[in-house]
């Protein structure tokens, strides 16, 4: 694959960068307004600066670990990955999941084009997003039903707590069942990728103005993913340290909301932070239109309301948790791309 093949995908519309920031920058200032410009600067004052630099340092350690587990799942294939530059791919990633927010896509795309650069095949880089996916979902679901189950036993019926358990019981397992059995018939898998393959072609085609899904390299993509499944069999360690990687991920960023509340002098409940945590960032990876602080900022806004916290401190904790989370990784993630494609490895 050439330079300019791995290029183009990154190529946007600039104007559509600059609108969708003027968009978010428009949210933003305008959450401010709810409870008023004068009352924000006057809590801005008291808010405890360590707490403000826990929330930074825990929410930066999210890229290092995510890194991480990058580096150990590209083992699989016995490829070394350098950490710096791969640290550096997932803030490139971020930004641009920032700028166009589009359920990951674009941070996919970057980190795609940089570990293909660093000698894994197409293929590999998806058994390595499949992998990664599942162990986030896997977390994120086993993290949400801790917070489910914790803010329910607080409260005085139980009864929700058996048929939550009941249902949980009953439908996790059946679709791990069926998703193992649709993966052990590789025939079926095959026949639905490749029925699938023409419809999402077409979109990219019309985007790229070249056809991206061919059916060899689709069949090549489903080769390499059932070899690197079966190696990812073999070597359950490496899996293993992706898992523990995640789980920190998802610590790290709950710790990063928890400062950013314990900052405006607001203890959350662990049972409503978990809450408001999994369920704003399933929001955020669903969400395909522009405009992402706002529909996180909303959902955070309304479940933060929900659990009793005040709507000064809510709206406080909102703002603070955004800049550090969302505005963050622009600048330094576009910095981050900018040496990326200096270097060329990417």
């Amino acid at each position: 694959m050439t330079d300019k093949t791995i290029a183009r995908p990154l190529a946007v519309d600039r104007r559509q960068i600059v609108y969708l920031m003027i968009l978010g920058v428009a949210v933003f200032l305008f959450v401010p307004k709810l409870i008023g410009f004068r009352h924000v600067l006057l809590l801005l004052q008291v808010a405890h600066p360590t707490f403000l630099v826990l929330a930074l340092g825990a929410e930066t350690l999210r890229y290092f670990v995510s890194a991480g587990s990058t580096i150990v799942l590209a083992r699989l294939f016995e490829v070394t990955i350098p950490t710096t530059p791969m640290t550096e791919a997932f803030f490139a990633g971020a930004a641009a999941n920032r700028t166009f927010s589009t359920g990951g896509a674009p941070g996919m795309i970057i980190r795609f084009a940089f570990l293909t650069r660093e000698g894994l095949p197409p293929g590999a880089v998806a058994v390595i997003f499949l992998i990664e996916d599942i162990i986030g979902t896997a977390i994120g679901v086993m993290i949400f039903f801790v917070g489910i189950l914790t803010v329910t036993n607080a409260l005085p019926d139980r009864a929700s707590i058996a048929e939550f358990s009941v249902i949980a019981g009953l439908v996790s397992p059946l679709i791990l069942l069926v998703g193992w059995r649709v993966y052990r018939h590789r025939a079926w898998v095959e026949k639905i990728v490749h029925a699938v393959a023409p419809a999402i072609n077409r979109p990219l085609e019309w985007f790229f103005g070249r056809p991206i899904l061919t059916w060899l390299g689709v069949q090549r993509a489903l080769d390499d993913f059932y070899a690197g499944m079966s190696i990812a069999r073999r070597s359950p360690l490496n899996v293993a340290a992706s898992f523990l990687f995640n789980i920190v991920r998802y610590l790290a960023g709950a710790a990063a909301l928890y400062f950013s509340f314990y900052a405006m002098q607001w203890t959350i409940s662990p049972g409503a932070l978990i809450l408001i945590f999994t369920t704003v960032s399933f929001v955020s990876s669903v969400s395909a239109v522009p405009g992402e602080v706002a529909i996180m900022g909303t959902s955070m806004a309304l479940l933060s309301f929900a659990f009793g916290v005040p709507g000064d401190i809510a709206v406080m904790s909102l703002l603070l948790s955004r800049a550090i989370a969302f505005w963050l990784p622009i600048p330094v993630g576009y910095a981050a791309l900018w040496h990326l494609r200096r270097q060329q490895l990417l």
